[in-house]
């Protein structure tokens, strides 16, 4: 759609002045659409205005057409396709993920900046716009991936060494509302279900991811022959890592081991996947595999209904609580290191963060024995 004509008298103001009714001038960011104040001069508006277009075209590249012929620049949106580009090869999950990231720092306007000349105070403008129109954690993902981003252009000699300016951007603040699952909320839901015989595919989702500690993609993916040789045998869809779960772990809160659940899903319906329909739903036709999205649907209608309490301020556990639980209980049975093996974590910080329950439970102290 075209521009709509300027009015004779306003011809020569430069783009983006405006006024108002009472006749105050003001300046409207073409990006993000917010409003600066000027005051009633129209002669100093425009002087201001011009000096911020100005400003602002310098920053999309149009005015170091000679820089870049000079030296060949490399503007961060640039870099940000070749960062991209190394790494399309890697698990569909995680590029799709960093595709997002990029996406984002790609519409800054800093984005047409030679990737050299862009400071910590671009960046955290950059972080702080995220967080606004994204929120805390997926602002404190894009920062990482700016973090990254930086790091290979000082390998490639695009940025100073010991100048990534992102160091000096702190990480935003996130607060956690997510509502820790209990043991007693889990078996509370699970009884609810089990009193359905057409979700008896939940309860067989929920005692698996309790067991193997596994995501929801990766329950809702699984297959009857991933279970072989007395393992479990798991490729994690979002981090590649493989892990071998014998067959034979158990959980004495649960009272069941992983052979036993995997010999209850097979049931009457003919499937390849562990977590199906016995009976058709919908479109979906028995033997059919249940989504991740459908799994946490269902089981959020269920745990309404078995009237879970959630604090003031919180948010109700999800089915990815799941995990959560199972770090905590493995590693009250088999130990830290165990769980962080089972989860599939590089580092014991990461598994320390599922195993936080948030003042939900109560930490017994114990005794060494002797």
């Amino acid at each position: 759609m075209a521009a709509r004509r300027r009015q004779a008298k306003r011809r020569d103001w430069p783009l983006h002045l405006h006024v108002n009714g009472a006749g105050y001038y003001y300046f409207r960011h073409p990006d993000t659409g917010k409003s600066f104040g000027i005051g009633y001069d129209l002669a100093e508006a425009k002087r201001q205005v011009k000096t911020v277009n100005a400003e602002l075209e310098r920053r999309k590249g149009h005015a170091d057409l000679l820089q870049r012929i000079d030296g060949g620049a490399v503007t961060l949106a640039a870099w940000c396709d070749t960062y991209l580009e190394k790494r399309l090869d890697g698990n569909k999950h995680t590029v799709a993920g960093m595709k997002s990231h990029i996406k984002a720092i790609k519409e800054d306007v800093c984005a047409a900046q030679e990737i050299g000349a862009i400071t910590p105070r671009e960046i955290a403008r950059l972080i702080k716009s995220a967080t606004e129109k994204r929120g805390a954690s997926m602002a404190g993902l894009i920062r990482g991936r700016l973090h990254d981003i930086f790091r290979e252009a000082i390998e490639d000699g695009l940025v100073e060494v010991g100048r990534n300016p992102v160091d000096a951007v702190p990480k935003p603040k996130r607060e956690v509302t997510r509502q820790r699952l209990t043991l007693d909320d889990f078996m509370a839901i699970r009884a609810k279900v089990a009193e359905s015989s057409s979700h008896c595919w939940l309860v067989n989702a929920m005692d698996l991811a309790l067991l193997t500690g596994q995501r929801r993609e990766d329950i809702a993916s699984m297959k009857f022959d991933q279970g072989r040789d007395g393992f479990l045998w798991v490729e994690q869809s979002k981090t590649g890592a493989k892990i071998m779960i014998p067959l034979a772990l158990r959980l004495d809160a649960l009272g069941s081991n992983i052979e036993e659940v995997l010999r209850r899903c097979r049931d009457a319906a003919i499937s390849r996947n562990v977590i199906h329909y016995l009976r058709g739903s919908g479109r979906a036709q028995p033997g059919a595999a249940v989504t991740g999205n459908r799994m946490s649907t269902v089981f959020s209608e269920f745990r309404d209904e078995a009237k879970i309490v959630v604090a003031d301020g919180n948010t109700p556990p999800s089915f990815h609580e799941i995990r959560s639980l199972s770090a905590r209980l493995h590693a009250d049975e088999h130990g830290a290191e165990f769980a962080q093996a089972l989860l599939g974590h590089k580092s014991e910080a990461m598994t320390a963060l599922y195993r936080d329950s948030r003042g939900r439970e109560w930490a017994e102290v114990r005794l060494k024995a002797g």
